[in-house]
């Protein structure tokens, strides 16, 4: 193969006047500059719009407007050369600026074509297949779901597609001679898409293959008779390629000057390849594709062309090979099923085109929604894996399911599980809906040693009803629905519509006999006596856990008993530098300890009360206690003891009034109780309830007056210390 690939240098020149245009320019080092395509297409609908480009001396340009309302002038640094035209075609006489003024009163939707600055250099000759050429090279599509625009008519590859050395358009000016020549290389099962971008007259595109030997002329590729463009006559012609070569390209035309441009995409051959059609569903391709799909013999392919009818065949993977299912044409538009062969794992699809687009998706056809296709008879033997039979579940009202004329489906087994006591009467009943002059049903009771039928109903339409009962054993069982007529026409994978049924079922369960009873397991017996152990024991932690902290307490509140005077004892470690933290978790287990005392011996346990209070009902003590142990800073620690003697108290509050000054507002209160600014809520306080807990108060004022109100058996009762308590006794 003689010939080869240079490198290619793509330039893109943006120009800015009015409104925001794109202009491409391709060149290349094989290829003389001044041959290449400088091509634009833009949509406008303004109602002034300037386009400038810059040209070489001797350049030629062609613009074609493509807007039959607009007025048009064509300058050339800034002095005017024609105007009043649509389409304006000639060469420079000068190096410069060349401007397009488009007028557009109308405000029609136009899109110009531009080919500025052409001076190409093809050869005139067409080179013999042995002989050297320099070659351009094309813009190359891999992928085909990369570049085909779906949205187009023709299915053609988008205007902007070039590959990284690859040209999209190649464009010259057939300058005094009638015919030229280009090429580039191309591989077997290749397939090269051309559309005439833009010619300024009558133009003619030529094929031919060549090897290093050999040539074919494989006749014209694309035409026009007059002056045309893609935006104003969109069209795409397809050469398949079969072997390894060269292609070269013959432009003429009958006009001398003719400027011309033709888009080629070469397109690569698809190898096969899988699709998983819940990620992707859309199928593009040139000339031939092979495709994969990873589906059970359930499930149907549905195939959507659009644009275009394609040829197809598929195939279906049983035991590792591919057996060939069927095949035909699949016109646009037009949804088309493909079927599986039964037991089939897959199915490869080959579709044929010039191009083509197809929207792929599935659908599932086995019944009840259980993935699977009811066989025609029941299993034969008690040994056959009946796994394969749906289950029918008894307590559903609505199962759905089909005959699926396309594999010839007439016929439809279902098992029935029954599970309970070996006395036990079971009572089965089944209701057909849908078009139940087509149905016949059966009922089978199946022998469960032998595998005989014990009994059987059959049933059709009666009474404007479809339905079947009867009573069976423990064990399997099957119902059958069939067609009555049978005879389906259609060929096997032939897309017919389904024809559709529901089955609503009812289960009575009547127990009778003995339940069965069976002797325990001696590792049962065993395992089962050491669990029970292990589990009360486990049951029993808690309450040894919370006897215990109960006798830990009691020891420590004896132990206070013989130590009088806790506060002072605490004011003593303060004094000594022990952290006021420390001093708190004291205070805090001590309140708690003393609480299981006798009120008069807990109450000396702190000392000398500062304040006394006592009913036939309830007492109330209280303390000071050092500042120092508080929590925030100035705060008032005080201790209180609450002494329920006779009758319940519910919905308690304890109040901490100030008689002058601003109220308190506590900060703390230990143990934790409730509190909102100067209350603290104790809720149920019982006949000999003791509570003692410590309180921080912060605020101004110098004294507090303590009261105790909630409900006392029922009635709202109230107390209020007679004495008030001086945080500064000589205040």
């Amino acid at each position: 193969m003689q010939g080869g690939f240079k490198p290619v240098v793509i330039g893109l020149l943006i120009l800015l006047s009015v409104a925001t245009f794109a202009i491409e320019s391709i060149e290349s080092d094989s290829v003389p500059s001044d041959s290449l395509s400088k091509q634009e297409m833009t949509y406008h609908s303004d109602s002034r719009q300037v386009y400038s480009w810059d040209i070489s001396n001797e350049s030629w340009y062609s613009i074609q407007t493509n807007c039959a309302t607009c007025i048009t002038a064509l300058t050339l640094n800034e002095i005017e050369i024609d105007s009043g035209k649509s389409l304006y075609s000639g060469q420079s006489n000068n190096h410069g600026k060349l401007e397009l003024t488009i007028d557009n009163p109308q405000g029609e939707l136009y899109q110009i074509s531009s080919l500025v600055d052409i001076d190409d250099a093809f050869p005139n000759t067409r080179p013999a297949p042995s002989t050297q050429f320099d070659l351009i090279q094309p813009a190359v599509c891999s992928d085909a779901s990369q570049c085909v625009e779906k949205n187009s008519p023709l299915l053609a590859s988008f205007r902007t597609i070039a590959s990284d050395n690859g040209l999209r358009n190649i464009s010259g000016i057939l300058d005094n001679q009638q015919h030229e020549f280009f090429g580039f290389n191309i591989s077997s099962g290749d397939s090269i898409e051309f559309s005439i971008e833009h010619t300024s007259s009558d133009i003619l595109f030529e094929a031919f293959w060549q090897n290093a030997t050999s040539e074919l002329e494989l006749g014209n590729i694309s035409a026009a008779s007059i002056p045309t463009n893609f935006a104003q006559t969109p069209n795409v012609e397809f050469t398949n390629i079969d072997h390894d070569g060269r292609i070269l390209i013959r432009v003429s035309s009958q006009t001398v000057n003719t400027i011309w441009s033709l888009g080629i995409v070469v397109h690569s051959e698809s190898q096969s390849s899988m699709i998983d059609l819940s990620q992707s569903s859309d199928i593009f391709g040139h000339n031939s594709r092979t495709i994969i799909f990873d589906l059970d013999d359930t499930t149907s392919t549905i195939l959507l062309p659009r644009i275009n009818d394609v040829n197809y065949s598929f195939y279906s993977l049983i035991s590792g090979q591919w057996l060939l299912t069927g095949d035909g044409t699949i016109y646009r538009d037009t949804p088309t099923k493909i079927y599986p062969l039964p037991t089939s794992t897959a199915l490869k699809l080959t579709v044929s085109a010039e191009v083509f687009y197809i929207q792929a998706s599935t659908e599932n056809f086995g019944d009840l929604q259980s993935g699977l296709e009811a066989p025609s008879v029941p299993p034969m033997k008690i040994s056959t894996d009946n796994s394969s039979w749906p289950l029918l579940n008894m307590s559903n009202q609505n199962l759905e399911g089909q005959f699926t004329k396309s594999i010839r489906d007439t016929s439809d087994v279902y098992r029935i599980e029954i599970d309970a006591w070996e006395d036990s009467i079971h009572f089965i009943m089944i209701e057909i809906e849908g078009d139940i002059n087509l149905f016949e049903i059966e009922l089978i009771e199946k022998n469960q040693e032998d595998w005989s039928e014990v009994q059987s109903k059959v049933k059709t339409k009666t009474l404007g009803k479809l339905s079947v009962a009867l009573e069976v054993s423990r064990g399997t069982h099957f119902f059958r629905i069939s067609l009555i007529n049978n005879t389906i026409n259609s060929t096997w994978g032939e897309d017919v519509e389904p024809i559709s049924y529901t089955m609503s079922t009812t289960y009575e369960l009547v127990d009778e006999g003995d339940e069965p009873w069976f002797p325990p397991d001696e590792n049962a017996k065993k395992w089962g006596t050491v669990a029970r152990w292990f589990m009360g024991l486990l049951f029993l932690a808690p309450a040894l856990y919370l006897g215990i902290l109960q006798y830990r307490k009691k020891s420590y509140a004896k132990v206070l008993a013989t130590k009088q005077q806790r506060l002072a004892w605490l004011k003593s470690r303060l004094d000594q530098g022990i952290s006021p933290k420390q001093n708190r978790k004291e205070l805090a287990k001590s309140l708690d300890a003393v609480a299981t005392l006798d009120w008069d011996e807990a109450c000396q346990t702190w000392g000398e009360a500062d304040l006394v209070y006592r009913t036939d009902n309830v007492a109330i003590a209280c303390w000071k206690v050092d500042a120092r142990i508080s929590k925030t800073k100035d705060a008032w620690p005080i201790i209180i003891g609450i002494y329920t003697i006779k009758g319940t108290w519910e919905i308690a509050a304890l109040r901490l009034d100030s008689p002058e000054g601003e109220a308190w507002e506590i900060n703390s209160v230990t143990p934790r109780f409730l509190h909102s600014g100067y209350e603290v809520f104790l809720d149920t306080l019982n006949p000999g309830n003791k509570t003692f807990l410590s309180v921080e108060l912060s605020g101004t004022a110098n004294l507090v007056d303590i009261e105790l109100n909630g409900r006392l058996d029922g009635q709202p009762f109230a107390c209020r210390t007679s004495k008030t308590l001086y945080r500064d006794e000589e205040e």
